[in-house]
């Protein structure tokens, strides 16, 4: 009896793998889809899955049914009708199972991706509190896409869902995200869904795919080399590890401080010295700083101020022994000395200082780092020699940024979700590109074509967020990277359907996340309503459009001048001009008309204007719409990157059907 049932059983087990009656993959529905999500209205929403090979789909919404048979590799998608604004609908998905969806809203759908500063949370940005607390809007539906890399493009995702817009929901979404959606949501009135998918730090070729990059000649080589390498997703789980340990000793590790060296009488004449700020040493990790400095004996016991200017990265600063604060952003703001603290004679400055990615250092100009009296007069500068040591906290384990790996954003966390139903995308990136603004020129522009190629519904709006301003103001004009950046991001706009929110007088210099998300997300509305719902209204500052020399003036024109242009104080700021020599000097500037008039008695024959070309810009110049001009300049020459560094990539048509490479 025991043979002849094993016998039966087998003959069961193996008809049933035959046939695919009795154990089959159940019909799967792709991880974007989930209760309380919103469709894209005015398109045939794709819905799609896998199940057996074969398998009948049939798809019922609000009584219309649309059905289809699985592909041979399992794969099926269907279209809905075309929807309206409305809801809440059920979804029914029905093979040889049956999956629903309830709660489902149809209205509009933006992609919200780029790096930090679109990740950066509701409940970090300016009025917290009370933007968090008011964040209850059941239209509007909120999705994170679930952080991952992929070498090669990933099907599906790793969780995920769709949420209600509610003060817990919302706290950690987008910040950038939720106040655009929201203010669509009000004008609109009509259902709002965000897909948040963003990564801090990261690349814009992280976020482009392999074919794309592989027609640009300065990432051919590279995307071969990784797909033609070992393959590195073994070793995220190891490198994860890796980071968890780095983590822990940045977060936990100050034998420093069991040694001493924040203690005056601490021996540090073996020490090595650099040169601060800006020294050439190749230090990395945990490396404590000791200063000694001599206090006057008329500033005993009293309250002292100091500036160590920008620092690379996290710093904590101790004053004879006692820690006065910690930071992550490059500037030390904590910058009291308390009454109690001072010594006359020796007295000591003791840092822990580090950098998350690259070489810690004190950086920015050698005049900021003073200490300062009570007065107001200066004390001691705090720069020149300081005295170091590495290797009294652990080293750091190596970890791999697999997130900026070319592609590795775009497969797994981008192609999971395409061709999911959309009205649009917003983008806030370019800061891990700073430093190579020429060849992000094409890059960024190739990114946006490769979107709307594979997602094929056209030339959807993909409006984008100009770098704020951050740093050091500049004391004289100068080159500078996050400048070209801008430029390059400017290019884009050459793009049909793009817009950008320019954000140069919004940012803070003492944080490269400024908390001001609320305009960033009003901006990037205002180019939606014109650009994606032809409202006829002035959605952008003031663009550089022509120059005219005119003698010892150029005469600046403006497209979208709106009302008219104004500037916010006393005088116009932010201009440059320069002769043949290429020397730039700040420069006068008045508003004449709708025009600019910049001139400088240094130089007799101008042939170039540059405005708002720094960092962080001085710069005043709106339309009286109350929107800032973008930076821009009317010379070509080659900058701080030299275009030459970067080779010259392969020209992207405009028209999507030309692009060459296959999908």
């Amino acid at each position: 009896m025991k043979k002849h049932h094993f016998l039966n059983l087998l003959i069961i087990v193996l008809v049933s793998l035959f046939t695919c009656q009795d154990l089959h993959s159940a019909a799967k529905v792709a991880g974007i889809f989930s209760d309380n999500m919103v469709l894209q209205r005015g398109v045939n929403a794709p819905i799609w899955g896998t199940a057996n090979p074969g398998e009948k789909i049939v798809v019922e919404i609000h009584g219309l049914v649309s059905s289809t048979v699985t592909s041979s590799d399992g794969k099926w998608m269907v279209r809905l009708p075309v929807f309206t604004a409305g809801g809440p609908y059920e979804l029914t998905i029905k093979g040889d199972n049956e999956v629903k969806f309830k709660d489902v809203m149809f209205g509009d759908v933006w992609v919200a991706s780029g790096q930090s500063n679109m990740a950066m949370r509701l409940e970090s940005s300016k009025n917290a509190e009370e933007e968090v607390n008011n964040a209850n809007y059941p239209d509007i539906r909120l999705f994170y896409v679930p952080r991952r890399v992929g070498k090669t493009p990933k099907d599906d995702l790793e969780g995920g869902q769709w949420d209600k817009c509610t003060p817990e929901v919302a706290k950690s979404f987008s910040a950038v995200a939720y106040f655009f959606g929201n203010e669509l949501n009000k004008e609109l009135n009509v259902p709002i869904g965000v897909i948040n998918c963003n990564w801090g730090g990261t690349q814009a070729e992280a976020w482009t795919s392999a074919e794309m990059l592989k027609s640009l000649p300065d990432f051919k080589e590279r995307v071969i080399e990784l797909e033609n390498g070992p393959n590195w997703e073994e070793d995220i789980p190891a490198n994860n590890e890796r980071s968890n340990n780095k983590s822990e000793i940045i977060n936990n590790s100050f034998k420093g401080l069991e040694l001493g060296v924040h203690k005056i009488n601490y021996n540090s004449n073996d020490w090595p010295v650099v040169i601060a700020p800006n020294w050439d040493e190749e230090l990395e990790g945990i490396v404590w700083m000791r200063k000694v400095v001599e206090i006057p004996k008329e500033y005993k016991g009293k309250e002292l101020r100091f500036d160590l200017g920008r620092i690379a990265y996290h710093a904590t600063v101790y004053f004879n022994e006692v820690e006065l604060g910690s930071t992550t952003s490059p500037y030390f703001t904590e910058n009291t000395v308390p009454a109690k603290l001072v010594k006359s004679g020796k007295n000591v400055i003791a840092v822990r200082l580090l950098h998350y990615w690259g070489k810690p250092n004190f950086q920015g100009s050698e005049g900021r780092m003073k200490l300062y009296a009570p007065s107001g007069a200066v004390l001691e500068s705090l720069a020149g020699p300081w005295k170091y040591k590495t290797g009294l906290e652990p080293a750091f384990p190596e970890v791999v940024s697999y997130q900026n790996y070319s592609a590795s954003l775009f497969n797994g966390m981008l192609y999971p979700i395409i061709p999911f139903g959309i009205k649009g995308v917003i983008w806030y990136q370019g800061e891990s590109n700073a430093g190579r603004a020429y060849q992000y020129r094409t890059l960024f522009q190739s990114m946006i074509e490769d979107w709307r190629v594979r997602w094929g519904m056209g030339y959807f709006p993909f409006l984008f967020v100009q770098l704020a301003n951050y740093m050091d103001i500049p004391e004289v004009p100068q080159e500078d990277d996050w400048a070209e950046l801008r430029e390059a991001q400017t290019m884009a706009l050459r793009l049909p359907n793009t817009g950008m929110a320019v954000t140069i007088d919004i940012g803070e210099m003492f944080d490269i996340h400024p908390k001001n998300k609320q305009d960033v997300g009003h901006r990037l509305a205002l180019a939606a309503k014109n650009i994606a719902y032809n409202q006829n209204i002035v959605y952008s500052g003031p663009l550089y459009k022509s120059m005219e020399i005119n003698g010892n003036d150029i005469e600046i024109a403006f497209d979208h001048v709106g009302k008219g242009l104004q500037m916010k104080g006393e005088k116009l700021t932010g201009f440059q001009i320069a002769g043949k020599d290429k020397k730039f000097y700040w420069a006068k500037a008045q508003i004449v008309g709708g025009e600019v008039f910049v001139s400088s008695d240094k130089v007799k024959a101008p042939v170039a204007v540059r405005y708002g070309w720094a960092i962080n810009p001085e710069c005043n110049l709106y339309n009286k719409n109350g929107l800032p001009a973008s930076p821009f300049r009317t010379d070509d020459w080659p900058g701080k990157h030299n275009r030459s560094s970067c080779r010259k990539t392969k020209k992207i048509s405009n028209n999507t059907k030309y692009i060459s490479y296959s999908l």
